[in-house]
């Protein structure tokens, strides 16, 4: 990244970053504000709002007209955030106690309602005529989809025959459809053509499915932890991954077998036994198939891109997009 595109960048992290100061504004009631600003007390990468910022300002749209519902994205986002560590009863979120440890689930669930309430009154302030229907459907629309896609994973929990369609389906559900929609209300805001739309829709869709797969990866290979997690926790919560269904496709050898019935049987792994499957999906090569998977994601973002005129917010969008395949948390 040359100076410029550095420069451009950094001001319009600071741009995101500036719109969330309005949560210090907000006091009362204290028990509903305060895991709120405990929530962003720490920045996250904002992914999905520089998506949309970023799409629009390659398709010549207005960044400041784009800045509102893309913050309002990223509010959406925290609030399946919420819901889910209280779903999942998870402990840690960005290395941190999740609200519902640290105050209680009621707590988390009406917070968790009132970022969402903030979330569409923050889309609605600075929406323009000309694209609202587009970008409150879609907004709305990534909502339907996220909890559609949790009601499939919960529904995986108790069932040994998840296929890889089904998996599929789910995560694109559950995490692509919202940044897929982060690209496409770019679109919507720039007054993007349905071509143009189109690409963007194919772009963010493979990007949910990388960023997915990735997630279910690392978990299972990062060497240094961040934020929290930990590693094998999908293995120690019994969840039906891509990574589990081709080892359920893949594992031919008694002991491996053997070790993931118990995975099935008793949904999940104790923690002194996911070592020992990690090494059996090394060993079967299941790590470099999800890899090269990726990987063809990553080959269809890049061809679709270089189909969009050149200019910096191209450039910054690929470095984006980049920079989330290269993460390593």
């Amino acid at each position: 990244m040359n100076n410029e595109q550095l420069t451009k960048y950094n001001e319009i992290q600071k741009l995101i970053n500036d719109q969330f100061s309005f949560l210090t504004e907000l006091q009362t009631p204290s028990n509903l504000y305060e895991p709120l600003k405990y929530l962003f007390e720490i920045q996250g990468k904002h992914i999905r709002p520089l998506l949309t910022i970023l799409s629009a300002g390659m398709l010549g749209g207005d960044l400041e007209r784009s800045l509102k519902p893309a913050v309002a994205i990223e509010l959406l986002h925290n609030f399946t955030l919420i819901h889910d560590d209280i779903v999942d009863n998870s402990d840690m979120r960005r290395g941190r106690e999740t609200i519902h440890k640290k105050w209680d689930s009621s707590v988390g669930i009406l917070s968790g309602d009132l970022l969402l309430a903030l979330a569409f009154r923050h889309i609605i302030k600075d929406v323009h005529l000309d694209c609202c229907k587009d970008v409150l459907l879609s907004f709305t629309q990534s909502l339907i989809d996220v909890c559609e896609g949790q009601g499939f994973d919960m529904d995986f929990e108790n069932r040994d025959d998840v296929t890889e369609d089904e998996y599929f389906n789910m995560i694109y559900l559950k995490t692509g459809k919202l940044i897929e929609n982060s690209m496409l209300t770019g679109g919507y805001i720039a007054k993007a053509n349905d071509m143009q739309n189109e690409i963007l829709k194919s772009i963010g869709k493979n990007l949910g499915y990388a960023f997915q797969l990735q997630d279910d990866l690392l978990d299972l290979t990062a060497i240094n932890p961040k934020f929290g997690k930990v590693v094998g926790k999908d293995l120690i919560e019994g969840k039906k991954t891509f990574i589990i269904i081709k080892a359920k496709e893949l594992f031919k050898k008694q002991a491996e077998i053997d070790l993931l019935n118990l995975f099935y049987q008793n949904k999940g792994l104790k923690e002194n036994q996911t070592d020992q499957m990690i090494k059996f999906l090394d060993d079967n090569m299941i790590f470099d198939l999800v890899n090269k998977r990726i990987e063809s994601y990553y080959d269809n973002i890049v061809a679709n891109l270089n189909r969009f005129d050149d200019n910096i917010y191209k450039d910054l969008l690929k470095y984006q997009i980049e920079s989330i395949f290269k993460r390593d948390y």
